[in-house]
This record gives C-alpha cells, structure tokens and sequence, in this order.
C-alpha cells in the first residue's frame, strides 16, 4: 500500500486482519505534514500508522520536503503468480471509498511478471528501501505521532465526514 490519505476504517482494519493472517505487508505513507502548499499536523495518517504499527504492520513514511507523496496503490501480488494493483484518484478514506466524492480508479489484473505489474513493484521496492542511496522514504519513529488527542480528534473526523480527507 501506498497512499497520501488513509483513513478509512473498514479498510484499516482488513490491513490489521491481514498482518494477524501473516499476510506480508507493507505500508508506505504520506506524513501528512504539507499539502499543496499548506502546513499540516499529521492527521490522519499519523494516527492510522499508530494503529498499524502497533498492530506490527511494517510503516514508513515518504520523506517529503513540501510535496506530497500523492501515489494511491494498493499492489497484491499472491502465491500462484498473479498480481493485482489498484491504482487511481481515490484517497482510501470514507469520503473517497464511500462514494461521497466522485473518484477515477483503475485495477488490472496480471502476472507478476507483467510490465505494469513490474514497474509498479520496482518503483514501491525504490522508495521502500531508499535505492541508489537517495532517502525516499523514512521509519515509523520519524514520524511517530502517539497523541491521544490528536487521534480521538482523526476518529471523530472520519466518522462524521467533518474532513478535508
């Protein structure tokens, strides 16, 4: 997974579900510190990741320096040799995912060897593990944000629709 905005619960808690199946999973997030333009505190990403990371998925976030990390992914690659990406407009957040906004997103389905399916993987590989020696991305503890308030204000948030995610 790679995504600017994920909040959407329903989905965080298949993530959660999935590492306890011993699913292998990655999670590369925005740090919801700018957007376009403007400062930001961290929600809602920084909550979710607490929730992830203490749930033992593997999290690290995009190391941006006033750009976003605007990619939304979901990659599935499974045992016998097919692959799946999810790959769009869509934030993974109730707004985006309940259709209350209007989204573009696309899934191919393919052989992990597929050119598409190659490339997407290759380019989640490079930021995950800081290829040619450039810093894409960063561990949970950059970012780590365990604020009780903070996390009950990003719970209120995407229950109520009263976001701008």
């Amino acid at each position: 997974v790679e995504v600017f905005y994920l909040s959407h619960r329903p989905l965080i808690e298949a993530l959660i579900d999935a590492q306890q199946r011993g699913v292998a999973l990655r999670v590369l997030l925005d740090p919801n510190r700018d957007a376009f333009g403007r400062e930001k505190n961290g929600i809602p990403n920084r909550q979710v990741a607490w929730d992830l990371h203490r749930a033992g998925v593997p999290l690290r976030w995009c190391n941006t320096s006033g750009e976003q990390c605007h990619r939304k992914w979901l990659r599935l690659d499974r045992a016998d040799g097919s692959s799946e990406l999810i790959s769009g407009s869509a934030n993974f957040t109730r707004r985006n995912l309940d259709n209350l906004n209007l989204e573009t997103d696309v899934q191919l389905a393919a052989n992990h060897d597929h050119p598409p399916m190659a490339q997407a993987r290759e380019a989640f590989e490079r930021l995950w593990n800081n290829a040619d020696g450039i810093e894409y991305s960063l561990p949970y503890e950059a970012f780590a944000d365990h604020n009780i308030g903070r996390y009950g204000i990003y719970r209120v948030m995407e229950a109520t629709g009263l976001s701008t995610f």
